[in-house]
């Protein structure tokens, strides 16, 4: 029985979603299993060729699983790039060795014109080469050694199989199944037993969205009404044992409306989340950096990488200032000067903060003696002393600190205050003396007016600033500009956010048309400038950064449109959670963008009245809300 060489690897070809078949990739040669098998080719024949495909290249795979035993006479397992870096002589390094000359085993090395049981011959009717298949004689004789006995063809114990498609999408859709379902019970459990592994990034109520939407869209593909979705997924939600919050129920549901609507279910063939077994199942690479949450694969064979948000405050960061600051910092270090760096990471510094802080109090105190802070504390009412608080769970612990008023003002001339001691002084004086009060408070926007004004002297800063908005918008992913992300095999990528009742999507057409029309075109021809190498994707970005600005008073980042208008994207500040608490970065989106998607323009002249309206209702919501946090936080 003879096979077109050439056929066969054009059909494989056509199926490897890269279009470039990697004998490497487990994916890849499961792909050619199913080829071969069904041109009926035999399966010793075929799982043979995939042998010799895998041991071909004397280049090893890093991650290729290398078992040996231990020094304890264990059977122990590790990736090749471990174990060919431990000492000589020691048994995992013995292991890899074998592994990369080709004798970890016994089996003979193969005729460089013979690939595991079939010839390669010539065939000009044919117009190419063909493999023809020997028959279990002749592959009996090939197993011959030179004392005539026949060796095994088994595949040697270090070479796993590869796994199945349809195996790989199981395990990932176990694992979004547990994730959906997972409960706060469980989590204890976890925790105390080591913690879960193969989840992903982000909350365990984040991630239960994420399985949400998974699940949402394999369960319109079997059929299902999005009312049906939604009410099976608030079954869960009703649990109170479960992470899954009714936000991210109604926000699944918007982004389903969005899906369908942009890809259309009826043409996704797998939907995969951001699972090692996922993202093998589909041909995207698993070492990949993405903002994916999850993969999309549609029929004509492109995998849609999906950023998912549940509403439109988006975070870009968000955390313990010392921390957050530390990633921008890096981010930003090699956009700045050394010099202005070095700036800039002093003025961020927590340290300065500490004393600023410290020295407010100091200035308030200086105006009160121990009497006069006893009096102040001995005049509040039974409702105000519950505004003070208890403090570290102690019924009285805050108003104690407060009467012992003479420690309490020696400890704030010396720079001394606890966190406790300065959470009791700072709740009297927001009751009894709020121009003091407000300025401790103020001790809050010291970092960012400290880091904008470093920022505001430095153009390569601004500009570094900005790229690193743009990046965290993932401009260049979604305008299809990342090479990066296409070789890991993901063809397009789109954010979208759960916006009640039809969700909103961040995709390429969107970003070229909500710039306007004169930017969207200049925009268009640099990106095909760049497509076509004459400019690259850092060029694309020094343009988009110049259209990007930040006040330094009021902490937005804004777009400059063409109607000379400018626009809050995200904004930038730093709090405390209540005074004598470590303080936080927040560089949020606001929700002008999500807005702006689900209009079509960043033109606010376009705008309806009622649009306008709700844009001005949302904005003040997102302040209001973040003054309530404050103060709820105190």
């Amino acid at each position: 029985m003879s096979f077109n060489l050439d056929s066969l690897f054009i059909e494989w070809r056509s199926k490897v979603p890269s279009g470039v078949p990697n004998p490497k990739n487990d994916y890849h040669l499961v792909l050619l299993k199913e080829v071969c098998l069904n041109r009926g080719i035999d399966i010793r024949i075929v799982d043979n060729v995939l042998l010799a495909l895998e041991q071909d290249d004397k280049k090893v795979d890093p991650e290729t699983i290398v078992k040996y035993k231990g020094e304890d006479g264990e059977e122990k397992e590790s990736q090749y790039s471990y174990a060919s870096k431990q000492p000589e002589g020691s048994p995992a390094k013995v292991a890899a060795d074998k592994l990369k000359s080709g004798d970890e085993d016994d089996t003979p090395k193969k005729d460089p014109t013979s690939i595991a049981g079939q010839e390669l011959q010539s065939d000009p009717k044919q117009g190419g080469s063909y493999l023809q298949s020997k028959s279990d004689t002749d592959l009996e004789k090939d197993g011959d050694d030179s004392d005539g006995e026949t060796q095994s063809q088994e595949e040697p114990k270090s070479q796993e199989k590869p796994k199945s498609k349809e195996n790989l999408l199981s395990k990932d859709h176990d694992t979004v199944e547990k994730t959906l379902k997972y409960t706060e019970t469980q989590a204890e459990k976890d925790i105390e037993s080591g913690g879960r592994e193969g989840v992903g990034l982000g909350t365990d109520t984040s991630r239960a969205g994420e399985a949400a939407v998974h699940t949402g869209i394999r369960m319109l593909q079997d059929g299902k009404s999005i009312d049906e979705i939604q009410n099976e997924l608030m079954n869960i939600a009703n649990d109170k044992d479960t992470f899954l919050d009714k936000k991210w129920v109604n926000a699944t549901t918007s982004t389903l409306n969005s899906i369908q609507e942009k890809i259309g279910v009826e043409n996704i063939d797998d939907v995969s989340w951001d699972t090692p077994e996922g993202r093998e199942a589909i041909g995207v690479d698993t070492k990949l950096e993405t903002s994916a949450d999850m993969f999309v694969k549609t029929k004509d064979g492109r995998n849609v990488g999906i950023s998912l948000k549940q509403d439109g405050s988006v975070f870009l960061n968000n955390g313990g200032w010392a921390k957050q600051s530390g990633l921008l910092l890096d981010k930003l270090k090699e956009q700045m000067p050394d010099e202005e760096h070095a700036e800039l990471v002093e003025a961020m510094s927590i340290d300065n903060y500490n004393v600023d802080r410290s020295n407010r109090f100091k200035e308030v105190s200086s105006k009160y003696s121990a009497e006069e802070i006893l009096k102040l504390t001995n005049s509040l009412k039974p409702d105000e002393i519950k505004k003070v608080g208890l403090g570290g769970g102690k019924p009285t612990a805050y108003m104690d600190i407060l009467k012992n008023s003479q420690n309490l003002l020696e400890k704030a001339n010396s720079g001394t205050l606890s966190g406790d001691e300065m959470k009791s002084l700072h709740r009297l004086l927001k009751l009894k003396d709020k121009e003091g009060e407000k300025y401790i408070r103020e001790s809050d926007d010291f970092l960012t007016q400290k880091a904008f004004s470093v920022l505001n002297k430095s153009d390569s800063a601004k500009k570094g600033m900005n790229k690193h908005v743009l990046k965290s918008m993932h401009v260049l992913d979604t305008l299809g500009l990342n090479e990066t992300l296409k070789l890991g095999g993901v063809d397009d990528f789109v954010t979208m956010y759960g916006i009640p009742p039809d969700g909103a999507v961040l995709d390429e057409k969107n970003l070229t048309d909500l710039f306007g029309t004169e930017f969207g075109e200049v925009l268009l021809e640099r990106i095909d400038e760049v497509r076509n190498k004459k400019k690259e994707p850092k060029d694309l970005e020094e343009f988009m950064a110049d259209k990007i600005e930040i006040n330094y008073d009021s902490g937005e980042i804004l777009f400059k449109h063409e109607n000379e208008m400018k626009y809050p994207l995200f904004y930038m500040s730093g709090r405390s959670r209540g005074i004598g608490s470590a303080p936080v970065m927040e560089l949020g989106q606001t929700s002008f963008m999500a807005l702006a998607l689900k209009v079509g323009s960043f033109d606010t002249d376009k705008w309806t009245p009622e649009q306008l309206n709700k844009l001005s209702k949302e904005l003040k919501k997102e302040k209001d809300e973040r003054d309530a946090k404050r103060m709820e936080e105190e």
